[in-house]
């Protein structure tokens, strides 16, 4: 199992994935502020990312949609770090 070719890159998918699902718990039941909103989104970002290389390597119209989401990701982490950080601030 360790020789096949994205072992590794589903392990971090598991790891990144569990991670998303604590932040967000810690997110919505504590009071911890922008920060892990954020946090959700840009993980995701990177959860997507790797989704997107796995399957550009398959040549597949599913890393094309994974390239979508992973922009769309990224870009509501720019706005929501961008909105609380800059214009929160004024």
């Amino acid at each position: 199992m360790l020789k096949q070719e994205f072992f590794w890159l589903d392990i971090v998918n598991m790891i990144l994935g569990t991670a998303i699902i604590v932040i967000t718990a810690l997110a919505l039941f504590g009071s911890s502020g922008v920060f892990l909103h954020s946090m959700v989104f840009l993980l995701g970002g990177f959860m997507m990312l790797l989704n997107t290389i796995k399957n550009l390597k398959k040549r597949s119209l599913l890393a094309v949609t994974f390239a979508i989401f992973t922009v769309l990701l990224f870009g509501i982490y720019a706005y929501v770090f961008y909105y609380y950080y800059y214009l929160g601030t004024k």
